[in-house]
């Protein structure tokens, strides 16, 4: 208990008890429930774990440090798991890892610390490790409690495995893991024997990619077959049927124990070569639910998304810039920095036309059997890939445009101490106390004709600008008024002499009456 109670120290400050029920998830997962207690875990916990009179988890960080990490293997279907294939791989490729069966039946494949370790490094290393071995979707740390292995030990069924695939008591796995236990410094180095030879089998359908990657001893040959070859026509939808079939052969050769018979290879080859096949998946084909992972499926190029064609990675550096008036893209290619825009993009004669200027020849891509074109899809993958410029920022200089517009405004429009012109369409400033009047269709009709694109609403103009509204008793209606703004050099105003004003004069005593309610925008 104590050796646990070290091996797996980790958060301080709180641990979880949990309960697991009798109820079973879609994919026949053990449905558990989670309780916090905000308390140091203690060998007492442990004690009771161990007895079976509770369930713990327990978190691995402490201040960015940690003395373990761990890599949560859950499949997609629990019905079929078979832990030996990874087992099997911690094996061969020497990993300093420790697999233990989980509550649900999955994997938890642990790494152990000689010291503590930082948290940011442990993760990264053992995302890597992830994506070249076990393509789960959680890696600890990750700030979330993990439950610990052996509750109830004399019947536990949440044991350790050794490297030939037995299950261990809880006496041997502590042995195994103070025997695994690794320098933080050396793991952050490890370095691992590449899994796969092919450059591109980390943007396969993980369904295949583990087909490629395992020898398959199970059934279904054909079936699996069928999406590896449909795999290599999104890869190359030019493929000749005599190509795909020399492929398919290759393949059927390296993926399977048993290899299918020739002739159902190239009945295969032909069938997939001149239909519209895409891959099949779960829940419909029920036999890739061993080996399906349809999240992680979905964030690869050639997943069950639509399949990015592979010059995307001759551009680099992609950027997105745009203005009120414009946007355009930049990025590396053919050692130029290039510049297109929506034109561009609309079509690959445009596109072509664009790189000529720069003396790059563009090659048109091979055109699709179905779906998008490979040019579309690799607008999208430019599209997407794409970062906004933080030297260009958008809001900022729309920003701009709305104060210039609206400075236009008062520049052109504005009559001092005139106020008969408000009726025809002008900004009258009363020089007295510096505020301007107008009609809101006169800022309206300024709008519409120079700043549509910058204003989705003359409102919005007005509330830029503080605005209030006045009723004006002499017949005249929605009138605003706003103090000149500060953005409004009085130099450029169109200056008028002054007329002498009399008390036999409207003006004298004032023409507009303020209302007492006034209606802020």
């Amino acid at each position: 208990m104590e050796q646990l109670f070290k091996l797996f120290e980790g958060n301080s400050d709180s641990y979880i008890k949990s309960t697991v029920s009798g109820e079973l998830d879609d994919r026949g997962k053990r449905i558990t429930k989670y309780l916090t207690v905000n308390e140091p875990l203690t060998t007492t916990q442990w004690q009771e774990h161990l007895e079976g009179k509770t369930r713990i988890g327990l978190k691995p960080e402490r201040d960015n440090k940690c003395l373990w990490g761990c890599i949560d293997v859950d499949p997609s279907s629990y019905k079929n798991y078979n832990q030996k294939k990874y087992v099997d791989i911690i094996k061969e490729y020497k990993l300093p890892l420790v697999p233990i069966k989980s509550k649900s039946g999955g994997l938890h494949i642990f790494v152990f610390f000689t010291d503590w370790a930082d948290v940011s490094k442990v993760t990264e290393k053992l995302q890597k490790i992830n994506d070249k071995f076990f393509m789960a979707l959680e890696i600890f740390p990750c700030n979330k409690a993990m439950n610990m292995p052996y509750q109830n030990m004399n019947r536990s069924m949440e044991f350790a495995y050794d490297d030939d695939n037995n299950p261990l008591l809880v006496e041997a796995f502590i042995e195994l893991a103070q025997s695994k236990k690794i320098n933080p410094e050396d793991f952050y180095k490890l370095k691992i024997k590449e899994y796969e030879p092919e450059d591109s089998w980390k943007q396969y359908p993980p369904c295949v990619q583990k087909l490629i990657q395992e020898r398959w001893t199970g059934n279904n040959r054909n079936n699996y077959l069928f999406n590896v070859l449909v795999l290599e026509m999104k890869k190359n939808n030019a493929h000749t049927v005599q190509v795909l079939e020399e492929i398919a052969h290759s393949r059927n050769a390296q993926i399977f124990h048993n290899p299918l018979p020739r002739n159902e290879v190239t009945q295969l080859s032909k069938s997939v070569h001149k239909s519209s096949y895409d891959f099949q998946c779960p829940p419909k084909h029920p036999e890739y639910m061993p080996i399906c992972n349809k999240e992680l499926c979905k964030q690869r190029r050639l997943g069950i998304g639509e399949a990015t064609p592979e010059v995307i990675e001759d551009f680099s550096d992609i950027t997105f810039i745009r203005d009120t008036k414009n946007i355009w893209y930049e990025f590396n290619y053919q050692q130029q920095r290039v510049t297109i825009t929506p034109e561009d993009m609309k079509d690959e004669k445009s596109f072509r036309t664009r790189l000529l200027r720069y003396r790059i020849f563009w090659m048109t891509l091979p055109k699709s059997k179905r779906g998008p074109s490979p040019f579309e899809l690799l607008m999208k993958g430019i599209v997407e890939r794409s970062i906004e410029d933080s030297q260009h920022k958008f809001e900022d200089t729309l920003e701009e445009e709305k104060y210039n517009t609206l400075k236009k405004f008062f520049e052109s429009h504005i009559e001092q101490d005139n106020y008969d012109k408000l009726k025809d369409g002008y900004v009258v400033l009363d020089t007295t106390d510096n505020i301007c009047y107008f009609k809101k269709i006169t800022l309206d009709k300024f709008i519409k004709k120079n700043a549509a694109r910058i204003f989705n609403t003359t409102t919005d103009a007005l509330r830029l600008l503080g605005c209030k509204r006045k009723d004006y008793y002499e017949g005249e209606k929605n009138i605003w008024y706003v103090t000149l703004p500060e953005f409004i050099s009085h130099e450029t105003l169109k200056q008028k002499p002054k007329e002498k004003v009399t008390e036999l004069d409207d003006s004298y005593h004032g023409k507009f009456r303020h209302s007492e309610t006034e209606k802020s925008v």
